[in-house]
């Protein structure tokens, strides 16, 4: 009986396996340790209110905050098991160890052991693996004891061998190994649930609050206890895999919803009125299939595994595919047919079997993609054009790989290929090449019976004029749109009868009139923007640049599908939109496929949970700064400054940065990793806008910062209060010393106009004393002359009467007349007279001349003035009263006591030296 048992237990977990594993997964996002740069291991996982994630790692603390992750170990290195945020701590739990991290002004995280509030008590080797609020209190749990932590204290509240703890119906709920649940009362004391026979002998890994009853989870069942009873969660299925696979936790999604995370095989999703159940593994994208832990929120669940951290968003519009094997390579198109899904890739095509992937006969290589025309499927292949027929590949033309089919009319296609294009006939089976066409064409349209569109990726567009029948070319002229750049990979639709062409992101209109291209200005908006499909009034592009899927109807109805949402895994500039119905869309990815329910996606748009974005952290290349004061960075520190911001638990898919300068400048940018630098910041204040965008690129949530860099140290205020100071004192300076040298020039001019009046006045009194002189001067020598005249006179009347002498009777009287005569010549007053008018015109020239001649007479003297005043010998004798050669004897005895050279006149001589 055993080994019947164990057969139809593998018989029922394969049958299990094959019924579930069609079904496609949600989106995983993983998180490896070399991302995170920890340790693979995390044993408890949490979040905050903000959504920020907490792992309790085996390294330490674990943290992330929508961008970046952080480690903060322990002093001891000690493993962390447990983490619990709340308000602005984060507990956390490990060997012999339990305590709370900060946050401090700078952002980083501070650690406070709580062991010391202990007292004397003396932990055993334990290790704290739970921790959770109750009431007003802590409570860290070990596998052997229960702590209270009251704010102030630590108190031991029960020792006991304990492996859950929960709060239900206001009172503290513990799991004690193999005995069952229990009340703890505030004495210690334990309280039994009732009527839980039903766990006897039942190891308790989970205790969680569903459906305001506690759920109990076991090794390979669930149990609700409604306060009363404790009854079991029936679900066959279930049952049947928690058995093989091993409950560890449990987490509630909805009254609905539960997510199991096993030990053995990933996760488990279980909607209880559907009874459903669906399991997401290794296979479907997860890291490990170890859960140890979980959290969640908005839809969003978070897995702490054995080796990773992994993002499960278990309520998305967009469920996955994907190829964990490689064999299936990149998907370029998919189809349904015969409600049978078929996927073309460049590794051949495949058919999707109980979730597999089967590649079918023959159809190794690269597929282009896959068509149905008359209810036949066919493949454009590299090796050629193939139909498939009941999984086999059947050879329509193999001379050269093609790209397209096209129905031309009843049973003949035109087949574009890598050189030119094809007539087939479906009923001959004939393939019949078209004259003029001796290119590769990747894309065929056909615009009516007799005229057809090829595109070349290289040359460009071309129009074609067929024949009635078809068979062979009438004119193949190309039609250059006119962009710049030329028509490289150019591509032509038909939208509303019109053919329009996108070349160089450009779209333009053909003009059959004009037989030309023209500019489309009513598809500007959608420039960069490929077509990849319409269905009556809906239009899907895409943004070649940022891989954006569009739905619009050209109206106002718009609607976003971004990359993100698709992992960023679309095959680009390939990209394929499979249009089930209205609602579901299939949409190709390098490694499989996604399948968009449009309805929810919609739907989901007007809930999106987007959080505010927050600043952790703000440092230079010197140090961090305190973000509870408005930060001040120095100007040499703002060569490089890094701010990290963080976008916890939100639906955004991206978060931009706007830095506004106080002289109305800024900088724009993507936040990446969490992490902003800007180089070399001027001196301003500085306003930093973080935008949070949602799914529809629209602002959902705004966060500020502002800073300051301050102006290097010769431009800070007090350097310009000092610099204002110097510039007055220079101003004063100036302004004094320009004040001295116009002082000293007032007075040096003063000075002068003294020195010149005085020159003019000494001029004037020196003109007026040299005309004195002139005039006594030109008066003695009037005089002299005058009295040489008289003189001269009397000595002539004196010669006359000694001529005559005798002829006077009265001797007597003669003599007496004459010496009359001769005391006239001789009078000593006229000299006198002369000697002082001399000495007024010639002051000392009677002292010099005898200082230097002291032998000189005064005849001597009186010769001397008179040559002096450059009076002839003639007028001189007269004045002396000797004759002329007197006088000339006189100068030579003159000439010898004063030792002048015959050469040299005496007169010039006395003229020049005195």
């Amino acid at each position: 009986m055993g080994k019947s048992f164990y057969i139809l237990l593998i018989i029922m977990v394969f049958g299990l396996l094959s019924a579930t594993s069609q079904e496609l997964s949600p989106p995983i996002h993983n998180y490896s340790s070399l991302v995170y740069k920890a340790a693979s291991q995390n044993w408890d996982i949490a979040l905050d209110k903000q959504g920020i994630v907490y792992a309790a790692n085996h390294e330490g603390l674990l943290t992330f905050d929508g961008q970046r992750w952080e480690l903060f170990p322990l002093y001891s290195r000690s493993i962390i098991r447990s983490v619990l945020p709340l308000g602005d701590r984060i507990y956390t739990g490990a060997y012999k160890e339990f305590g709370y991290w900060k946050r401090d002004s700078k952002g980083d995280m501070c650690y406070t052991s709580l062991i010391s509030l202990l007292g004397d008590h003396e932990l055993q080797s334990e290790e704290f693996w739970e921790i959770i609020p109750f009431k007003e209190d802590i409570y860290f749990r070990s596998f052997g004891a229960i702590y209270k932590y009251d704010g102030k204290s630590i108190v031991p509240v029960k020792r006991i061998n304990i492996n859950q703890m929960e709060v239900y119906d206001s009172q503290l709920v513990i799991g004690v190994g193999g005995t069952g649940l229990f009340f703890l009362k505030e004495d210690g004391e334990l309280e039994p649930l009732p009527n839980q026979e039903i766990l006897k002998g039942e190891s308790i890994r989970e205790l969680i609050i569903h459906r305001d009853q506690l759920l109990i989870g076991v090794k390979d069942g669930l149990y609700l206890f409604n306060g009363e009873d404790v009854v079991r969660l029936q679900n066959q299925a279930l049952d049947e895999a928690l058995e093989l696979y091993e409950l560890n936790h449990v987490l509630s999604l909805s009254p609905d919803e539960l997510l199991i995370g096993t030990l053995k095989n990933g996760i488990i999703y279980f909607k209880e009125q559907s009874d459903k159940i669906s399991m997401y593994n290794r296979k479907d994208g997860l890291q490990n299939n170890t859960v140890l832990s979980m959290a969640g929120k908005n839809g969003k669940v978070w897995l702490g595994l054995d080796n990773g951290i992994d993002l499960v968003e278990v309520d998305s519009s967009v469920s996955f595919f994907t190829d964990e094997s490689g064999e299936l390579g990149s998907v370029y198109d998919l189809v349904f047919y015969k409600d049978q899904l078929f996927v073309a890739t460049n590794t051949g095509v495949f058919k999707q079997e109980n979730g597999e992937m089967k590649l079918l006969k023959g159809a190794e290589g690269h597929s282009w993609n896959l068509q149905i025309h008359d209810n036949v499927l066919y493949s454009n292949h590299n090796n050629g054009t193939y139909k498939i027929v009941n999984d086999e590949f059947i050879p329509v033309d193999q001379r050269t790989g093609s790209f397209e089919i096209v129905n031309l009319r009843e049973d003949k296609f035109l087949i574009a290929n890598y050189t030119g294009v094809d007539l087939y006939n479906k009923s001959t089976g004939v393939v019949k090449r078209l004259n003029g066409i001796n290119f590769p064409v990747k894309k065929l349209l056909l615009e009516n019976p007799v005229t057809l569109w090829a595109t070349d990726a290289y040359e460009g567009i071309y129009r074609i004029s067929l024949s009635k029948k078809g068979d062979s070319t009438t004119v193949v002229k190309k039609i250059p749109t006119g962009t710049n750049g030329g028509d490289y990979n150019a591509a032509v639709h038909m939208v509303n009868g019109q053919i329009l062409a996108l070349a160089n992101g450009k779209w333009s209109r053909y003009n059959p009139f004009r037989e030309k291209f023209e500019d489309f200005p009513e598809w500007r908006i959608f420039e960069n923007n490929r077509l990849l499909g319409q269905d009556g009034e809906q239009f899907w592009f895409i943004n070649s640049e940022e891989n954006v899927l569009e739905i619009t109807d050209l109206k106002e109805n718009r609607i976003l599908v971004p990359a993100e949402l698709l992992n960023n895994r679309t095959v680009k500039n390939n990209e394929q939109v499979l249009m089930v119905n209205d609602s579901i869309f299939y949409i190709t990815l390098h490694d499989g496929y996604a399948k968009l329910n449009l309805h929810q996606f919609k739907a989901a748009t007007h809930t999106e949970q987007i959080t505010a974005p927050i600043i952790q952290k703000l440092y230079d290349a010197n140090r961090y700064y305190d973000l509870d004061q408005l930060p001040h960075i120095p100007n040499r520190g703002a060569k490089e400054v890094t701010i990290l911001a963080g976008l916890p638990s939100s639906d955004a898919v991206a978060l931009n940065y706007e830095l506004k300068a106080g002289n109305n400048s800024s900088i724009r940018g993507r936040v990446q990793n969490g992490k902003i630098q800007f180089q070399n910041l001027p001196y301003y204040s500085y306003d930093l806008k973080l935008t949070a965008l949602n799914s529809q690129k629209e602002v959902a949530a705004l966060g500020s910062f502002k800073f300051i860099v301050d102006p290097p140290w010769y431009l800070k205020t007090h350097m310009k209060v000092l610099y204002v100071f110097l510039f007055l004192l220079l101003t004063l300076t100036v302004y004094g010393v320009n004040r001295m040298k116009l002082q000293k020039h007032r007075k040096l001019l003063r000075q002068k106009y003294q020195r010149e009046h005085e020159e003019r006045m000494n001029r004037i009194e020196k003109e007026q004393l040299l005309s004195e002189i002139d005039l006594k001067r030109k008066e003695l020598a009037n005089s002299t002359l005058m009295a040489a005249k008289k003189n001269e006179v009397l000595m002539q009347i004196q010669g006359e009467l000694n001529k005559d002498k005798d002829k006077f009777s009265n001797q007597y009287r003669l003599k007496h007349i004459m010496n009359k005569i001769n005391a006239a010549v001789k009078n000593n007053d006229e000299w006198k007279v002369f000697e002082t008018n001399f000495n007024e015109l010639h002051e000392d020239f009677f002292k010099v001349l005898l200082s230097k001649y002291p032998k000189l007479s005064n005849r001597d003297l009186k010769l001397c003035a008179y040559l002096k005043m450059n009076l002839t010998s003639k007028e001189i004798a007269p004045l002396m009263g000797i004759s002329v050669r007197g006088v000339e004897v006189h100068r030579y005895r003159l000439r010898k006591k004063i030792n002048v050279d015959k050469e040299d006149n005496l007169t010039n001589w006395l003229i020049a030296n005195f």
